[in-house]
């Protein structure tokens, strides 16, 4: 595997930019590991010399360290372009992203690729470059994305990202802990039906559930929660226009449902379940304190991997008849004052390749790269959750991005409660509103 990879970070992949002069012959090679598949069209390379000129810098805001992927990607997009740019790597704030994104384009000199969820895109839809006329000069590159993909990164009509990863939420489970406790799984279940299981293993001394708070995952629990009540009641149409109020029962329903799982001490730790990290949460589950983890697709495999007992996905309790998850993509964008657009372009078409692309599923990753095969077993399994993956979600703004990642669940459990938490949403979709 090392050695495949070392190969394909030391293969020369030049592609082309729009409107560069001079033919192309092209050639089709397969690439094999143990855990995917690539296929890839590659530019030939020439045999006039190279010139001599100056390598540019390009700042990417992109370097996933919570992935094991991550940091191996980098590497091997400074490797692979190490020639032509002077690429730095710069480690995602998860938390903070939109601030960051913010300050840096203020600043007159901000990064040339920034790493951002497609579908919040519209919060930077005046700031952001339309990559639609470059996919559409190279019709190589833009063949790579599923169409779904990339129409989960438009804004207006606009693609103005390029999706890297496939991502959403799972439930991943202690499977020793469940079968000692001769709990069945089913293949769906509401949070009532859930938390009659909960309540056995909370009797038993384990913790039955946990979510995190840091890592954009806060919002997890409500989100897919109204994603199931406006589904199950038919109105998830007017959810996602910002057309429904978030004083509705809808909302109300979602809240109650949640804060429910809180007020009974079914999430882990307790009374800190709405402060908990993600680094704790993974101890406790390997430690064998908690049944039932919430976990990005993502991440999964490498979570499982990590465990000294079984590790199964399981379906998310739904708020609402109709089961739900949240998710989409990851992608990357380029800021209008970049410092060079057509060297930033060049710099996504490396990351997207199917090389590197291959590294991140060869840890156990959905790659957005159509020609990257998912082999694994447990990723497949995963894969096949996104059929309840429901996408796009209200249309954020960054004031309810922000309240999402750090006060909504604090608001909800700690600080005015059910009340507090409608009336702060429903301010930030008269916001939306109001932008239209």
């Amino acid at each position: 595997m090392k050695k495949l990879i070392a190969m394909a970070i030391v293969a020369s992949l030049v592609l082309s930019l729009a409107g560069c002069a001079g033919s192309k012959s092209e050639t089709t090679e397969t690439v094999t590991t143990s855990a995917v598949t690539v296929a890839d069209s590659t530019d030939a390379a020439t045999d006039a010399p190279a010139e001599t000129v100056e390598k540019k810098d390009i700042k990417f805001y992109g370097k996933v360290i919570e992935y094991t992927s991550g940091p191996k990607m980098t590497d091997a997009l400074i490797e692979k372009l190490k020639d032509k740019y002077n690429i730095e790597a710069i480690q995602v704030d998860w938390s903070n992203m939109d601030k960051v994104i913010r300050t840096g384009v203020a600043s007159g000199t901000p990064c040339d690729i920034y790493n951002y969820p497609p579908a919040a895109m519209a919060n930077f839809k005046d700031l952001a470059v339309d990559l639609t006329p470059y996919l559409d000069a190279d019709p190589e590159w833009k063949a790579q994305f599923e169409p779904a993909a990339l129409e989960a990164c438009k804004v207006d009509g606009k693609i103005l990202s390029i999706p890297w990863e496939s991502n959403f939420t799972v439930a991943l489970a202690n499977k020793k802990m469940l079968d000692d406790l001769g709990i069945v799984i089913p293949e769906s279940w509401t949070i009532e039906e859930f938390s009659v299981v909960a309540k056995k293993i909370q009797d038993a001394g384990f913790f039955p559930f946990a979510n995190a708070t840091d890592l954009g995952r806060a919002s997890w629990m409500f989100r897919n929660a109204i994603m199931s009540t406006t589904l199950s009641a038919g109105t998830y149409p007017q959810f996602i226009t910002g057309d429904l109020s978030f004083t509705g029962v809808e909302t109300t329903t979602a809240l109650e449902k949640v804060k429910s799982l809180y007020d009974n001490k079914f999430m882990y730790p307790g009374d800190g379940a709405v402060t908990v990290k993600n680094d704790e949460i993974k101890a406790a589950f390997y430690q064998g304190k908690i049944a039932i983890m919430a976990e990005i697709a993502a991440g999964a495999k490498v979570t499982a991997d990590g465990a000294d007992f079984e590790v199964v996905p399981v379906p998310w309790p739904s708020a609402g008849k109709t089961g739900a998850i949240n998710g989409g993509y990851n992608g990357f964008f380029i800021p209008q004052n970049a410092s060079d657009i057509d060297a930033a372009i060049e710099v996504l078409k490396a990351f997207t390749s199917p090389e590197i692309q291959a590294i991140h599923a060869a840890d156990g990753y959905i790659p957005a790269n159509k020609n990257v095969e998912v082999t694994d077993p447990f990723v497949k399994i995963i894969v096949a959750q996104a059929a309840t993956l429901a996408s796009p979600e209200f249309p954020s703004v960054a004031e309810l991005s922000d309240y999402y990642s750090n006060n909504i669940m604090p608001d909800l459990i700690l600080d005015g409660g059910i009340d507090k938490v409608t009336e702060m949403l429903e301010g930030f979709r008269q916001v939306y509103l109001s932008s239209k």
